[in-house]
């Protein structure tokens, strides 16, 4: 009976075994934000009950998230996740190849110090000793001629062999700073860190198995990006979509099959529940308003970031406040509404104006147009105080609305699409950018030119660009070239409902457009308690191209907010006027050198106590 435990014991052991299971990467989806990795896991299993290891994986895995699939008849009691560290190798082929140099440089600089510290000695001793004493008093005017011959002879070389050594150890000083920078980047000693699931699985047979794991990732995405190629005397755009793909979840993706999605793994799914609303009075506590969009996200890639401030009629709003938001780096806008700012740290920016509610958008690419409503004291919002003073300063939070050659299938699923790609592709966990190419496709576009002078006094060259619904095209950043040149980033907006998509080229400079107020009708008179003013405002636009254009020009009339102002005496000549909106259109043909002015006037009445922006 002695041996019964011995044998309980190997019974335990062999019933509970362990193993260490070897995992690949099959797929890889990556979200705007995140990402779902999927690995197939060879195991062996006894029957009974097994642990299994799956090590080397990334530290930065979301637990909740792990599934474990195709366990073909097994089954799965327990999974853990948990994270260990792991020291690196303490030495690496380019390491010792490295170290190695290093101890030939430092060996070289010893032996030529101890050279040249020689060569100095020797030198002292000949300076020493070059004087005669009374003691050489007998010698003989060709032996004086012989030691003074061998003492500058012996000098000169000495010297020379001084400036050689001197050469040599600056050259070694610099290998070895050089070897040291790179030693540097090399840190052997560091440990990091690995993540590791443990599973526990029950099994009726032995056998050998694949079974399939999932988990989610948070610090990876893709950012979408556009090239959009127009050539002049073309008919077409050719369009080229692409994601740029970045990972720093600690483990490179080696040669996986990839597929990018649109969809958020970390959005809310929970069904609202509405309630009553009750209604009473309260304080005018000014506080931000917070509206969300969702369709614009942070982009990592940006680095720079500039853009126009407005009001909702287009007017630049001069001194307004871009800040980056969570810093200290701000800006505030020009004359003209622009503003510039370099991003080094943050993911939004804030954009604030004295009496107007202020907006806050994730940095989504490098052109960002703000457009600013004027505050409300009757709304009641919420958010957060940027200063400790008595007066709340508060920053307001809202969101902007918003044939496959490398793509196998793009699936469709309730509000996201889905790109599973071709070929498999490596990303590694450096943070920087891969750049994928998802489709190319040529549009059929027709090309005209567009100036709005009210707003900004250049004419505009566009491509309108039809049959693009079918494309799965999502907005994101642009990158535009015509004629083979880069004319500029844009935001490439495709959360529209028309039936075409307008871009803008870049400026033409051949064709010049001038917008001035006409003050020989100009007038000004006072009724009462009544000021009534006439406006009068002349277009002028030349081309100077050596061909004819189709122009579209815009400028508009001001509709009255208020019944205490007025507007009427409306003439727009030859142009049409929406009667909603009040933009007048004109739509022009201009051939090569000719100019032609466009004229419109209205009146406006206004209590004379009260003064209002006129243009």
């Amino acid at each position: 009976m002695r041996f019964l435990p011995l044998l309980l014991l190997a019974f335990s052991l062999c019933s509970n075994a362990q193993e260490s299971a070897n995992s690949r990467i099959k797929d890889i989806t990556i979200y705007l934000q995140g990402a779902r990795v999927t690995r197939d896991v060879e195991l062996t299993v006894i029957s009974g009950s097994n642990e299994i290891v799956i090590s080397d994986l990334s530290p930065e895995i979301t637990s909740e998230s792990i599934m474990v699939s195709q366990l073909n008849g097994m089954s799965l009691s327990s999974v853990n996740y948990s994270t260990t560290s792991l020291s690196k190798k303490t030495s690496s082929e380019n390491l010792k190849l490295i170290t190695r140099s290093l101890d030939s440089v430092q060996q070289a600089l010893y032996q030529f110090n101890s050279r040249l510290k020689g060569n100095r000695e020797e030198v002292a001793i000949l300076q020493t000793n070059r004087q005669l004493n009374s003691k050489d008093t007998g010698m003989s005017l060709a032996q004086v001629k012989a030691f003074a011959s061998y003492y500058n002879d012996r000098l000169e070389a000495l010297s020379l062999k001084e400036y050689e050594y001197n050469d040599t150890i600056e050259e070694l000083l610099e290998r070895q700073t050089e070897l040291e920078n790179e030693k540097s980047k090399i840190n052997p000693a560091a440990n990091e860190m690995r993540g590791e699931i443990r599973l526990s699985i029950n099994s009726t047979k032995a056998m050998k198995s694949t079974i399939k794991i999932t988990y989610n990732l948070s610090n990876a995405g893709w950012v979408p990006y556009y090239d959009i190629y127009a050539a002049g005397g073309s008919n077409n755009v050719d369009l080229k979509f692409k994601g740029q793909v970045y990972q720093t979840t600690g483990t490179d993706w080696d040669n996986a099959m990839i597929t990018l999605s649109t969809s958020d793994p970390y959005q809310d799914n929970t069904k609202p529940d509405l309630k009553e609303k009750r209604l009473n009075f309260v304080r005018y506590n000014r506080r931000s308003m917070s509206v969300s969009r969702g369709n614009r996200r942070y982009n990592p890639t940006v680095k720079t970031v500039s853009g126009k401030v407005t009001d909702v009629t287009g007017e630049p709003l001069l001194g307004a406040t871009v800040i980056v938001r969570g810093t200290n780096n701000a800006t505030t806008t020009d004359f003209d509404g622009n503003y510039r700012l370099e991003i080094t740290d943050g993911t939004s920016i804030t954009t604030s104006f004295s009496g107007y509610e202020s907006v806050t958008s994730p940095i989504y690419a490098s052109t960002m147009n703000f457009e600013l409503s004027v505050s409300l004291d009757a709304v009641v919002v919420t958010g957060y105080r940027t200063s400790t003073r008595k007066k709340s300063n508060v920053t307001a939070s809202v969101e902007d609305k918003e044939e496959l050659s490398t793509v196998s299938a793009v699936e469709e699923n309730l509000a996201s699409r889905s790109y599973k790609l071709r070929l498999p592709y490596s990303i590694p966990s450096t943070g920087e950018t891969i750049d994928i190419p998802i489709s190319q496709d040529k549009l059929d576009a027709t090309y005209g030119y567009y100036s709005a002078p009210v707003i900004n006094q250049n004419v505009f060259l566009t491509a309108q660009m039809k049959n693009w619904e079918s494309l799965n095209l999502i907005p994101a950043e642009a990158s535009v070239y015509f004629d083979d040149s880069f004319t500029g980033s844009i935001y490439f907006d495709t959360d529209t409902t028309d039936e075409s998509l307008t871009v803008s080229l870049g400026v033409d400079p051949q064709i010049s457009v001038e917008r001035k107020e006409v003050t020989d009708f100009k007038s000004q008179s006072i009724f009462g308690t009544k000021k009534r003013v006439d406006k009068v405002y002349e277009i002028i636009v030349k081309n100077n191209r050596s061909k004819s254009i189709d122009l579209k020009l815009q400028d508009r009339i001001p509709i009255s907010s208020n019944k205490e102002i007025e507007v009427d005496d409306i003439e727009t000549g030859d142009a049409t006027m929406d009667q909603e909106t009040r933009l007048l259109t004109w739509d022009i043909n201009l051939n090569t050198g000719s100019q032609v002015k466009k004229r419109f006037s209205y009146q406006l009445e206004y209590p004379k106590n009260k003064r209002i922006n006129l243009d």
